[in-house]
């Protein structure tokens, strides 16, 4: 009598280990899946944050830099100003590169054979102002013209943009 009733309590644990094991498997096990989702991609934002530190350019020592002539002389038919006349402007751009850079052999490359690309975008740029605008704060030109190749090659490549020789019209 005794074994029979060992073996009776002895079932009756093992029934409540299971149902209790298939509760858990049931309720605990979806809510630990959906946590450790959240966790992952709390992770993956903090490596990309880490991954995609972006330089200041601002601050690059001249000596870390390299120049990229665009080897083009722009004339730029400028936006009409107050006086009702055509003005043009003919400058010869160049790019100044962060030579340590991350990705600065692969932006390099790709400037190289995308030369047209640059080119365009800061005639794009340039038109858009007259010619007093371009005289009294052509910096502001190549800021707006540097911002707008920066969306391309990324912020730690192009350093600054330069207008080596400006004729204005």
């Amino acid at each position: 009598m005794k074994k029979s009733l060992l073996n009776i309590i002895m079932i009756v644990l093992v029934l409540t280990n299971t149902i209790l094991t298939t509760i858990m498997l049931f309720v605990v096990v979806p809510g630990m899946q959906d946590s450790n989702r959240i966790i992952k991609k709390v992770a993956q934002a903090v490596n990309l944050e880490l991954d995609t530190r972006e330089i200041d350019v601002s601050d690059v020592p001249l000596d870390e830099c390299e120049t990229f002539d665009l080897e083009t002389k722009l004339t730029i038919a400028l936006k009409k100003g107050s006086d009702g006349k055509d003005h043009y402007a003919v400058i010869y751009p160049t790019l100044l590169l962060y030579k340590n850079g991350s990705n600065y052999s692969k932006n390099l490359a790709t400037l190289t054979e995308k030369k047209a690309l640059a080119t365009q975008h800061i005639q794009e740029i340039v038109q858009k102002y007259t010619a007093t605008e371009l005289q009294t704060n052509p910096d502001a030109v190549r800021e707006e013209a540097k911002a707008d190749l920066q969306e391309i090659f990324g912020k730690g490549f192009i350093v600054q943009v330069v207008f080596g020789t400006t004729t204005i019209q």
